[in-house]
């Protein structure tokens, strides 16, 4: 196994010390974890005028931080697990289409054990029920040494008011969300119905993503 710590461009972003502390670990690496405050993390491709309401969060002290890896500005709060896997890539030519299938196959039944149903893949990189979005997740593929890193937000009962207080229409979006706003787009376990306590939810998760993610 190598476990050289992984060499990422620019300055540390979000999760990176995990990302740098899970590589030297045994792989799969998983950790998740309740968001503690309200946060906006977006990728590299964000543009502040087009998807955050930026004067907003300056009034709610709402810290606007990015990531690594793709995918659309995304608001963290409590009641969201986050869930994040360093784990070794199947070959040079295994793309992130691979990876998110594999990781979210893991998911889905991993949320099937603790009660959430109808759970399918949605978009490129989401989880959804019923049309609306319960995960979301963005991707980093490294070369050096070659492993990826994973993070995603799965909603399990925060406050959805706050994506429309902070986040505008994202200018991109996927095929499934028909245009619809934040509110109608996203939902969470607890408005599905499913009574779970998240600490234990997240002990799930992380244990069914170790011993069965391939």
């Amino acid at each position: 196994m190598d476990c050289a710590a992984p060499v990422f461009p620019g300055r540390l972003r979000k999760n990176d010390d995990i990302f740098i502390g899970g590589a030297s670990r045994a792989r799969p690496f998983v950790q998740v974890y309740e968001q503690r405050e309200a946060e906006v993390v977006h990728g590299p491709s964000y543009r502040a005028g087009d998807e955050v309401f930026v004067d907003r969060c300056v009034d709610d002290c709402v810290e606007i931080v990015e990531r690594r890896g793709g995918g659309g500005t995304v608001v963290l709060s409590p009641g969201v697990l986050v869930i994040i896997v360093v784990g070794d890539k199947k070959s040079e030519r295994e793309g992130a289409l691979d990876v998110f299938g594999r990781v979210h196959d893991v998911i889905v039944s991993a949320l099937c054990k603790a009660g959430v149903y109808n759970v399918v893949r949605a978009g490129i990189s989401d989880l959804a029920v019923d049309g609306k979005k319960i995960l979301g997740s963005s991707l980093y593929m490294g070369t050096k040494p070659p492993l990826f890193y994973y993070q995603s937000s799965l909603m399990v009962s925060n406050d959805l008011t706050l994506i429309d207080r902070y986040l505008r229409h994202p200018p991109k979006e996927p095929d499934y969300r028909q245009g619809r706003g934040h509110r109608q787009f996203c939902t969470t376990l607890k408005e599905l119905g499913v009574d779970v306590d998240i600490k234990e939810l997240s002990v799930q998760i992380e244990s069914h993503l170790r011993d069965n993610l391939r």
